[in-house]
């Protein structure tokens, strides 16, 4: 008996296959959601990166501001807690002066905070300086100046030449 070989064997090609089976499709439907999950995560990470570190920015200028207002005097030089920025009342201002290492020099500390409904979205920086007291300045500039000298007069003659 006399075996007969398979047709692909005696260099005739299989039939072509006219499609994708459905295990294969759904194979790669399963990596592209894979993919798409991870990259999704990467943006989402990103976009909360980007919010908190623009809010922490902000908060950085703000108490920057609200200092150099205070050393300048254009607020007074005392303690305030909760003040809302004019332009933002979502953001919050306390300065608390304390007694410094000295007498007439104080620590003034500035916080600058933005409560959120989210552990993202809540920030706060706060701002330390050593400045002198206003007071001391103010004090200096009311006491006029003491002259230890005396007036003297002094008189002298001119004389003019005649011909």
């Amino acid at each position: 008996m006399h075996r007969q070989a398979p047709l692909f064997l005696n260099n005739i090609c299989p039939p072509a296959r006219q499609g994708l089976t459905l295990f294969e499709v759904l194979l790669s439907l399963a990596i592209f959601a894979g993919a798409m999950a991870a990259i999704g995560q990467l943006v989402s990470n990103g976009v909360r990166g980007a919010v908190k570190t623009r809010l922490e920015t902000q908060a950085v200028l703000r108490a920057e501001t609200i200092m150099a207002e205070v050393v300048s005097g254009v607020l007074p030089f005392q303690s305030t807690q909760n003040t809302p920025f004019s332009d933002d009342p979502a953001w919050h201002s306390s300065v608390s002066i304390h007694a410094g290492p000295t007498s007439n020099l104080s620590i003034v500390e500035v916080t600058a905070a933005h409560p959120g409904t989210s552990k993202m979205a809540d920030v706060s920086f706060t701002l330390r300086r050593y400045q002198r007291d206003p007071a001391l300045y103010l004090q200096i500039i009311a006491t006029p100046p003491q002259n230890s000298s005396t007036t003297s007069s002094t008189s002298g003659t001119a004389t003019t030449g005649g011909s």
